[in-house]
């Protein structure tokens, strides 16, 4: 069993743990200690994915049985290689976030039960221009999986009429993401405002499947369509993010040809890296396809 209380080398870094033993995830008895395992193993693979962006802690120090909570302010005992961007809020106040941009700082995290870290759409150096635009897929419960498959499809059949390059994740939970990666030249009021009209249109030729209807009592049977992470300050799951859910799974880009195989809930922390070692991580150049939106609005209108 490994000590209660530690010190782990990560990278350059000195990283203290705490609790290692105790279990977070009762009914596959995955521990705090496996939870740091994963993210300082995985950190090569998803690091370059969450470079430079804020971060929001999904924290569950009582295991995933009991209520967790977000945290956006660093505190003020985070270590220095810990990067810190302080961000003025519209209320006046400032929101202290941690940026994790080495290993030793996603285990940190880990140390702290941050099971899911949560990403904006933008870095800090220009954080009112994402560089993503993210359609997630929310099926109300009793729809099957292969009715978001269709959706997603039908989403990616109309981002590329547009001209636009899609990219795929499971959440790990029971919906997609269809990601656009995004030139940083529109604000988020315009990305959303251009999502949101994607939406519209993927709604109004399915009107039984597909909703944006927010509350959930009255999205019946159907995938609500959120565009909402596309705004100032939101944020979306990290990719490769463990979620708090049983057997650990993980937030998992795949390619479109993977769709019709895969299971919402197929990696997890015990599997993906097998996936990984197989197969070439689909979101890999990624950036290198970020587009405008110029041409796209005027076909879309």
């Amino acid at each position: 069993m490994k000590k209660s209380s530690d010190e782990r080398k990560v990278g350059r870094y000195r990283v203290a743990l705490s609790n290692q033993e105790k279990i977070l995830f009762p009914k596959s008895k995955i521990t705090k200690g496996d939870l740091v395992d994963y993210y300082e193993r995985i950190a090569p693979t998803m690091l370059p994915y969450m470079k430079d962006r804020p971060v929001t802690m999904h924290r569950y120090p009582d295991g995933i049985t009991k209520e967790g909570f977000y945290q956006k302010d660093a505190a003020d005992y985070f270590p220095d290689y810990i990067t810190i961007q302080p961000v003025a809020r519209s209320t006046g106040a400032t929101v202290n976030y941690p940026v994790v941009n080495n290993a030793a700082s996603l285990v940190y995290l880990a140390n702290l039960a941050c099971i899911t870290p949560h990403l904006w759409l933008s870095k800090i150096d220009k954080l009112n221009y994402p560089d993503r635009m993210i359609f997630d897929f929310d099926p109300s419960p009793g729809v099957s999986f292969s009715a978001v498959r269709a959706a997603a499809v039908s989403a990616k059949e109309l981002l590329e009429s547009l001209g636009l390059p899609t990219f795929l994740m499971t959440t790990g939970s029971r919906g997609v993401h269809v990601v656009v990666p995004l030139q940083r030249r529109y604000l988020f009021d315009e990305v959303r405002e251009f999502a949101k009209g994607v939406a519209q249109l993927l709604v109004e030729r399915e009107p039984k499947k597909l909703t944006l209807e927010m509350r959930k009592a009255k999205r019946g049977k159907r995938i609500f369509i959120d565009t909402l992470r596309n705004a100032w300050g939101a944020t979306a799951v990290a990719p490769y993010a463990v979620r708090a859910k049983p057997g650990a799974p993980v937030a998992t880009p795949i390619s479109w040809a993977e769709l019709s195989k895969v299971t919402p809930t197929q990696y997890t922390i015990k599997n993906i890296f097998q996936r990984i070692a197989r197969v070439k991580d689909p979101w890999k150049d990624m950036q290198k396809k970020a587009c405008a939106l110029t041409q796209a609005w005027k076909k879309l209108k």
